[in-house]
């Protein structure tokens, strides 16, 4: 990493480059079923494996001042890496200029974005869990309003195991009707999917 002698902050690369791919390695769904007598249970596990996301949200609450890693801001450190003196490609300079971010800001302000990409995001989680009984004919008599009648309670996002440090992994940055490829993997402001539980009737008339 170049360090400016001047400030002892990194120098910003100004032109665009590839610091990260948001796509997965790969992706599984597994869906189970079991049953005994009247009742049954099914549940939805998906698996992603590998993947950048982008954290913009952490990179915003930096620049605020209130993300976790401003907690420090006292705290005088040394950036490691070498000083862009002239001499960095052939005898470089170690940098030994110690800041204080509480009164150098451009030290979370000019933070490169490299910073904010978590790399290799895994995720495994329990996407829906539903029990439902179906009642018997024998309960239902000899009524002739229902062919069948059942109950189920239905629950969504119940489990999340993760190593994202952010809200959710499976984040996206614009919403479903976006062209293209959207904006997965780019966390910004996005809340993540909550944890729902619905119970319901079905039956059969």
């Amino acid at each position: 990493m170049l360090i400016d002698p001047t400030s002892g902050l990194p120098v910003i690369e100004q032109s665009f480059t590839v610091i990260g791919d948001r796509n997965p390695d790969f992706t599984l769904g597994t869906l189970n079923s079991f049953r005994y007598k009247n009742w049954s249970l099914n549940f939805l596990w998906d698996l992603k494996v590998g993947g950048d996301v982008f954290d913009g949200t952490d990179r915003y609450l930096t620049l605020q001042g209130k993300s976790q890693r401003t907690a420090d801001r006292e705290t005088p450190r040394v950036i490691t890496g070498v000083l862009k003196d002239g001499f960095q490609n052939t005898n470089p300079t170690a940098n030994t200029i110690a800041i204080t971010p509480y009164y150098q800001q451009g030290y979370y302000t000019a933070m490169p974005e490299e910073e904010f990409i978590e790399h290799d995001v895994n995720y495994f989680r329990l996407r829906d869990l539903t029990l439902n009984y179906t009642f018997s004919q024998k309960m239902l008599g000899r009524s002739k309003t229902f062919k069948s009648l059942g109950v189920f309670v239905t629950g969504s996002d119940l489990i999340l195991m993760t190593n994202y440090r952010g809200a959710d992994p499976s984040t996206n940055g614009n919403t479903a009707g976006s062209s293209g490829v959207g904006g997965f993997g780019f966390d910004y402001g996005s809340l993540p999917t909550p944890v729902a539980v619905n119970f319901g009737v079905k039956a059969t008339f």
